[in-house]
């Protein structure tokens, strides 16, 4: 509870109070939003109808314009429905409210911005399992990340859970699921549209976002109703051997899921009733029913589905075969991404027979092929070898072996990392202590948008530089295309670390294959980084 109260103190005090501020005048009419001494905030805009009532389950619907009122985007919109957030996540990522009319966007501008600005556009989709999480929560505050790189930043909320994700059939009145992606790309037209009037450029606009937020910008990268609305990808933390699933297999879930709410299967009409917090319940109790042949899938219960439209095929597969739009790209992963599932998965201690039998389970084909490449040596716990195995398998190997397919077609640059650093403050506290002074999924969040000090925490200075690092390379290229260099021109202003940062060579076996290692005291190259590891699973493949 004291926990609680200190957020919402925290909250209060980040929250400008509402005065006279700026006003843009968008499509729909004007919107006035809040100066601080950082950057220009403008929150809470709609970029789609309220997916409610009738629209609960279909495809976003434009937002009605507000006429000759002035818009109140002085204030955060409640996240989407999500419940036990604070269970699932540490505390600073979860939303204060929550509501099914949630389809808004936050903007943050350099002071100066103003329409005739032309500034490089990053929009950012959070992660969160599909399931958790807000555009709104203290994690992705975007001031100080707009005022130390002069670029402008958006922030988006769909659709999760049930709500975005449900398929119920093929009939007109069925749910049909992957509302969440539409809503992303609802709101990259909204931002192609209406940017200018904010200062931003329509024409340079960088998608970039993590875990799920990186699942959905890798299949943004493969749609074609997608791609006119970005010019460049990051992608930060996709666990590319996860998979979607089938149709068949998300019916398995939406039939479990209307079984708790006391609906028959497929019954669309009785789920439309439900509130949305009913909704969010059942979603959240469906996961523990899962009972998938696919292991890995009961990892991500709810998301996308293969439904032949909006997703055509698996990510990696679609690399193989080069069914991807041709963008400059930087992707990466963590130095320890499983970790958090492992130890959340397993609460207690992992026995040798128990770490082969998941291996059996994950990949019966390849049994002593794994356990040879990652061989039992804790018999007292083998959560560790069990968490590297999955990050090189899940992470770290699969988005090498996605990146060097995608530069078979790819006639940009694309750059890898490995974030390598463990955050020093308690972060993780109080439901996740197994990932403090480990390099957990998520853990160069506080980094990447220098947020830490939202939530009470305190940066060392190296951190600091670290962040300030991350913040450069991910704004010099949304500016130039090249995370080195924020390009030539009155509108490609250098961060103040710009002249300390270690060049990052483009990926490709010429440089031979380097990888930015992002790290504290420094950052540094590590040429062909895990390549024994890698290798064995490209020969292996990524089919769990």
């Amino acid at each position: 509870m004291m926990g609680r109260m200190i957020l919402l103190v925290a909250l209060t005090l980040l929250v400008p109070s509402v005065t006279s501020g700026p006003v843009v005048r968008t499509k729909y009419g004007a919107v006035e939003g809040v100066a601080s001494n950082l950057s220009q905030n403008f929150l809470g805009i709609p970029f789609a109808a309220p997916p409610v009532g009738s629209l609960r389950w279909q495809p976003p619907a434009e937002p009605k314009p507000w006429g000759s009122s002035v818009y109140d985007g002085t204030k955060f919109k409640p996240g989407c429905p999500q419940v036990f957030c604070d269970l699932m996540n540490p505390a600073m990522v979860c939303p204060n409210k929550t509501s099914e009319d949630c389809l808004y966007l936050n903007i943050y501008t350099p002071l100066d911005a103003e329409p005739s600005s032309n500034l490089p556009v990053m929009v950012f989709i959070h992660g969160g399992n599909f399931v958790h999480m807000s555009a709104g929560s203290l994690l992705f505050r975007g001031d100080i990340f707009v005022n130390k790189s002069n670029v402008i930043l958006v922030t988006i909320d769909y659709r999760m859970g049930a709500l975005g994700f449900l398929v119920t059939g093929r009939q007109s009145y069925d749910a049909k699921g992957n509302y969440g992606i539409m809503d992303q790309r609802m709101a990259l037209k909204w931002v192609q549209e209406n940017i200018e009037a904010f200062g931003g450029n329509p024409n340079e606009v960088t998608l970039f976002g993590q875990s799920a937020g990186a699942q959905s910008t890798i299949v943004h990268l493969m749609s074609e109703k997608s791609s006119p609305y970005f010019q460049k990808a990051i992608v930060e933390s996709a666990p590319f051997t996860i998979p979607f699933k089938e149709f068949a297999e998300a019916i398995v879930l939406s039939d479990y899921f209307a079984e708790i709410l006391n609906c028959g299967e497929g019954n669309i009409a009785c789920l439309r009733t439900k509130t949305a917090e009913e909704i969010a319940q059942a979603q959240f109790k469906s996961r523990s029913k899962i009972a998938s042949l696919k292991f890995l899938e009961e990892f991500e219960p709810w998301g996308p589905w293969v439904d032949g439209d909006e997703i055509k095929m698996e990510p990696v597969e679609a690399y193989e075969k080069g069914k991807f739009f041709d963008k400059p790209l930087i992707i990466g992963t963590t130095s320890e991404e499983t970790r958090i599932y492992i130890y959340e998965a397993w609460k207690k201690r992992v026995t040798t027979p128990q770490y082969a039998l998941v291996v059996a389970t994950v990949s019966p084909s390849h049994v002593v092929e794994i356990l040879y490449e990652y061989p039992p040596d804790d018999p007292t716990d083998e959560r560790d070898n069990l968490a590297l195995l999955a990050t090189d398998f899940v992470f770290v190997c699969s988005t090498r072996h996605v990146t060097r397919a995608a530069l078979k077609k790819n006639t940009t640059d694309v750059w890898l990392y490995l974030y390598d650093h463990a955050f020093s403050f308690p972060g993780w506290e109080p439901h996740f202590n197994f990932c403090q002074g480990h390099v957990c999924h998520g853990s160069d969040m506080p980094l990447v948008f220098q947020t830490a000090s939202y939530a009470g925490f305190q940066f060392t200075q190296d951190e600091l530089i670290l962040s300030d690092d991350l913040i450069t390379y991910f704004t010099n290229f949304a500016k130039s295309g090249n995370p080195n260099t924020p390009g030539v021109g009155k509108h490609s202003s250098p961060t103040k670390r710009q002249e300390q940062i270690l060049n990052w060579p483009n990926y490709n076996s010429d440089n031979g294959w380097p990888l930015m290692r992002l790290m504290t005291p420094s950052n540094k190259l590590d040429p062909d980084f895990n390549a024994p590891y890698c290798d064995f699973w490209d020969r292996v493949g990524y089919k769990a």
